[in-house]
């Protein structure tokens, strides 16, 4: 007996000295070694300049395009503007020199910046929005919020607004004219969250959308801060914080009738702004903005699995592991291609259609910690070194097409006046709503009704020539891949990527359509 219970002790050590060694041996979250890659192409560069960067710190100060100027922020407090086409440096200031910033380590901007016709603005790690003169960088109004801001703000349609989200979840709204700060909304959350967090999307002069920790996206009325609407997208249930995190903190997007995000533990959610209801969810776990174009959607998942999702039935077409871990950036789509940068400072180009690598350079030995930003027919990359490389390869001049089309969907006055009929509804914020406050949110709803049907003839007749230009691309998207299938064929090259895909047949561009 004691025999027995003895080899029975002896062979239940050995069993844990094998799983002790298996897991203290392999780190499952290690980053992969970057693919080896045959590049089938390789870009030209354009023009190159060298910016603060942000050092060693995680800042994801995503950098913005506004006409022919793109701007830059660095961490410790310089801002630049560029001429998009050639480099040229319009003007450099140093938010550092602020007498707010003499007791910090530095100005510590973070999040990124926007642009309107006349202002440009950035927020800092130490609680200040800072907007800027477009045309000197002149410093036009700054305000203390008193919290970090760790993601860029945003303007109304107008320019007049500004709307800025703090690091605990509330949103501030700005009169550009008079300086002053309007009305403070939002939804504060004290549970654990994600530090990265959903940037405003301000839709005309009536709404703007924000994603929030809690799995909502609210829908917030530019006026008076008013809730008129709010759709649940996460879940947050579980027996730990950690279980119950459900942040929606990539930026929500509006096309159509429906409205398409990523919330921490639910996945990608396709949502019916008509039907008030989730229609679709895919299981990646993201909280990086989604890339998106006429016939897809790219996603990077916090794996740094890389995922591409037709649009027409929210059905996965490709999916690329190569990355795995190696803190994958957001996605651009570039013409042809979804392009991710790394934490090695490599920029991958991915075929739309099946995933695979078709080319990768390495723009910096730092990492890239923001999404490629398409100028034009080029690709503007940021690495956190502040480096920054503007690429060019349009072989078939199918990039502004494509760029400008997606640009189109993004604000159309159908979805507002759907949020905005919404909120007339007593269920639209829950049953607890008062008679009073149903009242006054269907008096904003009705005014901002009327403000869109005063707009709609014009973006009807946009929309028209964006179908005519949209049947032109196609075709010569799909009599670009034809050539370029028959070429590989002819040499015996078609690629074997690895990568679970369908038939090439079923993602040829069908120029009958």
């Amino acid at each position: 007996m004691l025999k027995k219970k003895l080899l029975c002790v002896l062979a239940l050590s050995a069993l844990a000295l094998v799983n002790t060694g298996c897991n203290s041996n392999k780190d499952l979250f290690a980053p992969v070694e970057s693919p080896e890659v045959k590049n089938q192409f390789e870009p030209e560069y354009v023009w190159s300049q060298s910016t603060q960067g942000v050092d060693k710190f995680y800042s994801q100060l995503v950098p913005c395009i506004n006409g022919k100027t793109l701007f830059i922020a660095g961490r410790d407090g310089k801002v630049y503007a560029f001429n998009v086409r050639n480099g040229d440096e319009q003007w450099q200031i140093d938010l550092s020199d602020e007498e707010e910033n003499d007791t910090k380590r530095s100005a510590r901007l973070n999040g990124g910046m926007i642009a309107s016709d006349a202002f440009v603005a950035v927020g800092s790690e130490n609680g200040y929005i800072y907007v800027l003169n477009r045309k000197d960088g002149s410093i036009y109004f700054k305000y203390y919020l008193g919290s970090e801001i760790v993601t860029r703000p945003a303007f109304s349609a107008s320019g007049d607004k500004l709307f800025v989200l703090d690091a605990v979840g509330k949103l501030s709204a700005f009169d550009l004219v008079k300086k002053t700060r309007l009305w403070v909304s939002g939804d504060s959350d004290n549970a654990l969250h994600l530090r990265s967090q959903a940037t405003p999307v301000a839709i005309g002069d009536e709404l703007v959308i924000l994603g929030t920790p809690s799995g909502r996206v609210l829908m917030i009325s530019q006026n008076d801060g008013y809730l008129l609407n709010q759709v649940v997208v996460g879940e947050n249930n579980g027996s730990s914080d950690l279980d119950r995190m459900s942040d929606v903190s990539s930026t929500p997007l509006l096309l159509g009738n429906y409205m398409y995000t990523t919330a921490y533990n639910s996945g990608f959610v396709k949502y019916s702004l008509e039907k008030e209801t989730v229609e679709g969810k895919l299981a990646y776990h993201s909280s990086k903005d989604i890339a998106y174009d006429d016939n897809f959607f790219v996603l990077t998942g916090d794996n740094g699995h890389v995922y591409c999702v037709r649009r027409s039935d929210n059905v996965e077409v490709w999916e690329n592991p190569q990355l795995s871990y190696r803190n994958v950036t957001a996605p651009a789509i570039y013409g042809n291609y979804a392009v991710v940068g790394d934490l090695e400072g490599y920029l991958y180009f991915m075929n739309l259609n099946n995933g695979v690598i078709e080319s990768k350079i390495q723009i910096s030995s730092s990492p890239i910690y923001v999404a490629p930003l398409v100028a034009g027919n080029c690709l503007v990359v940021y690495s956190s070194s502040g480096a920054v490389e503007v690429l060019y390869y349009d072989p078939i001049d199918i990039v502004i097409p494509k760029k400008r089309y997606t640009d189109l969907e993004m604000v159309t006055g159908n979805t507002a006046a759907l949020i905005a009929a919404q909120a007339m509804s007593p269920n639209a914020v829950g049953s607890g709503v008062t008679q009073e406050a149903l009242e006054k949110r269907r008096a904003e709803a009705r005014k901002i009704v009327a403000q869109i049907e005063a707009q709609q003839r014009a973006a009807e007749a946009q929309y028209r020539e964006y179908q005519r230009q949209k049947a032109e691309y196609e075709r010569r998207v799909a009599e670009y891949e034809k050539k370029k299938r028959e070429a590989l064929s002819g040499y015996g090259l078609m690629p074997d990527s690895g990568i679970k895909s369908d038939s090439d047949e079923e993602y040829v561009e069908d120029d009958s359509e």
